[in-house]
C-alpha cells in the first residue's frame, strides 16, 4: 500500500519551502507507476509553495511531476487545466520546459503529426542551446510516436541508436530497437539486443520501467517463449488501467491495456484479452489520443474476427478507424484498418473488396472460378481441374492465357488497389491454386465454425448468418454439392436444437 497520507503529513513542523524540497526529493526517488497519485498530490503542493514564495526553480520540476502523474492516471482534463492554466513566466531557463513539451504531446494525442514534429524540433533545438542533457530522450520518444503515426517508424532508428549511446543506463532504447528490428525481420540483431538486457526481475524500477516492460511485452506477443510471455503478463497486469509514459511523463507510449490484451491472446486467455483490448479503446478515447484509440479499435475488430465474436461490430469499428486514418493521415494504421475481403456464397454471391467496395465483375469465368476456389475450402487444386470445368472439352495447353486473365480478375476484385502482395489472398503453388482462408472473410466458413459451437448465442448467430443455401445460384454445379450439402445439414441441426 502506498503511504500517501504519511507522505503528505510528514514533517508538518517544517517550513513550507523546506517541505516543498522534501516532497520533490521524495517524488523523484519514487518514479514507479504505483506512486503516480502520490506524486500528483506532492507536485500540486510544491507548485502552491513555489507560487506563494516566488521560488521559480521549483516550478519546472514540479510541473514535470504533475504532468507525468496526471498522464499516467489518464486525467487529461485535469492535466490541461493544471498546466495550460499556469503562466509560462514561471518556467526556468535552466531546466526542461514541461509546458512546451506538453504542447507537443497534446498535438500527438490530437493526431496532428505535422504540428507535433515542428514543435518537437523547435523545443529540442532550444533545449540543446540550454544544455539540457535529458532533451534527447524526450525528443526521441516524441519523434518515435510521430513516425509511428505517419507509418514511418523505421525512420526513428537513428534516434533510437543515438539515445542508446547517450543514455546507456536507460534500457528502453535497446528494447525499442529490438522491437523495431523484429518488425523489420532482423531477428538475429534483435535477439542479440534482448540477450544484453537483464532478467525481467532485475530491470531497474526507474522512470523508464513501465515503458520498458511494455515494449518487452509487445515483443513477447510475437516472439520468444510462452514462459517469458506469461511472466510479462503477470508483471504488466497490475498496471492495466495505466497509460504508459516515457521518462518524466511528457512523452507517451500508449496504454498498458492494449499490450496486455494482445499478450493474453497469445497465452489463450481470451476473456481477459477481450476485456483489456476493449479497455484500451475506452482509455484512449478518454484521453483523446486519436491514433491510439484508432489502433485499439482495429485490435478489437481483428480480435473479434479471429475469434468469431458475434456481439462485436467488427466491420463498423474498422470503417470508423479507416475514416480517422483518412482524416488524420495515419498511414500505417490505415493499412491495418483495411477489412479482409468478404465473400458471400450463402443465399447469393457477393464480394466486398479489401477497400470496402463491392466488386464489379468483367468476367463470368472469373466469378465461377472464385466460387470453385471457395468450394475447395483452401485446399490447393490443380489448374487443369479448374480449366476442365470452366472450358470443358478444350485442351489445357491453349487455355493458359484465359486462365491467367481469370486469376488476375479475381485478384483485382479482392484487392483493386493492389495494396497487398499478389499472393496474399489467392495463392499459387506450382501448378495449383488455393485461397488463403486466414486472409479472407468467407460467410460459409464462418457459418461452419459458428455452427460447431455449443454456446446458444453462437448457434443463434450461425442461424442468422445462414441466409440461404451455399451457391444457390449454381444449383447444377457438381463442385458445389459437397459444401452446400454439408452446410445445409448443419443448418438443419441448428433448427432442431
Amino acid at each position: 500500500m502506498v503511504p500517501e497520507e504519511a507522505i503528505m503529513s510528514r514533517a508538518t513542523t517544517q517550513d513550507p519551502l523546506t517541505r516543498a524540497h522534501s516532497l520533490l526529493a521524495w517524488s523523484r526517488s519514487r518514479p514507479m507507476p504505483e506512486y503516480a497519485a502520490a506524486r500528483v498530490g506532492a507536485a500540486r503542493e510544491i507548485l502552491t509553495v513555489a507560487e506563494q514564495c516566488g521560488v521559480d526553480e521549483l516550478t519546472a520540476p514540479a510541473q514535470v511531476l504533475l504532468l507525468g502523474g496526471l498522464l499516467e492516471l489518464g486525467e487529461i482534463r485535469s492535466l490541461d487545466r493544471e498546466l495550460l492554466g499556469r503562466s509560462a513566466a514561471h518556467q526556468s531557463d535552466r531546466g526542461p520546459d514541461p509546458a512546451a513539451w506538453f504542447g507537443c504531446l497534446r498535438s500527438i494525442l490530437d493526431g496532428d503529426a505535422a504540428a507535433a514534429e515542428r514543435q518537437a524540433d523547435r523545443i529540442y533545438a532550444r533545449s540543446q542551446q540550454a544544455g539540457d542533457d535529458g532533451a534527447l530522450a524526450l525528443y526521441t520518444a516524441h519523434l518515435g510516436m510521430i513516425r509511428w503515426m505517419q507509418g514511418r517508424i523505421d525512420g526513428a532508428e537513428d534516434r533510437f541508436l543515438a539515445a542508446r549511446r547517450a543514455y546507456p543506463e536507460q534500457l528502453l532504447w535497446p528494447a525499442s530497437l529490438a522491437w523495431l528490428w523484429l518488425g523489420q525481420g532482423r531477428s538475429a540483431a534483435a535477439e542479440s539486443l534482448l540477450r544484453s538486457l537483464p532478467p525481467l526481475e532485475a530491470l531497474p524500477r526507474d522512470r523508464f520501467w513501465l515503458s520498458t516492460v511494455t515494449v518487452l511485452a509487445e515483443i513477447a506477443v510475437v516472439h520468444g517463449s510462452t514462459a517469458n510471455a506469461a511472466r510479462l503478463q503477470q508483471i504488466l497486469e497490475p498496471y492495466a488501467a495505466h497509460v504508459v509514459p516515457v521518462g518524466v511523463g511528457v512523452a507517451f507510449w500508449g496504454t498498458a491495456a492494449r499490450t496486455l490484451g494482445l499478450l493474453e491472446e497469445r497465452l489463450g486467455m481470451l476473456d481477459a484479452a477481450r476485456t483489456h483490448l476493449e479497455s484500451a479503446v475506452e482509455i484512449s478515447g478518454r484521453l483523446g489520443a486519436l491514433a491510439w484509440q484508432t489502433e485499439a479499435q482495429i485490435d478489437v475488430a481483428e480480435f473479434a474476427i479471429r475469434h468469431d465474436l458475434v456481439d462485436v461490430r467488427a466491420y463498423e469499428l474498422l470503417a470508423e478507424a479507416r475514416a480517422t486514418c483518412a482524416a488524420r493521415g495515419f498511414a500505417g494504421l490505415a493499412r491495418r484498418a483495411m477489412s479482409r475481403p468478404r465473400i458471400r456464397v450463402l443465399g447469393g454471391f457477393e464480394v466486398i473488396a479489401l477497400t470496402g467496395v463491392r466488386a464489379e465483375w468483367s468476367s463470368r469465368k472469373a466469378r465461377e472460378l472464385l466460387k470453385m476456389l471457395v468450394a475447395a475450402r483452401g485446399v490447393a487444386t490443380s489448374r487443369e481441374v479448374f480449366m476442365d470445368t470452366l472450358w470443358p472439352g478444350e485442351a489445357p495447353r491453349v487455355l493458359g492465357n484465359r486462365f491467367s486473365v481469370a486469376v488476375n480478375v479475381i485478384r483485382r476484385a479482392l484487392d483493386p488497389d493492389r495494396l497487398l502482395p499478389t499472393q496474399h489472398h489467392l495463392v499459387t503453388e506450382g501448378d495449383a491454386l488455393r485461397l488463403d482462408l486466414d486472409h479472407l472473410d468467407i460467410d460459409v466458413e464462418r457459418f461452419l465454425r459458428l455452427a460447431a459451437g455449443r454456446d446458444p448465442a453462437v448457434r443463434r448467430a450461425a442461424r442468422e448468418l445462414y441466409t440461404g443455401d451455399a451457391f444457390s445460384d449454381e444449383p447444377y454445379a457438381d463442385w458445389a454439392v459437397t459444401l452446400r450439402d454439408h452446410a445445409r445439414l448443419l443448418h438443419a441441426g441448428l433448427a432442431d436444437g
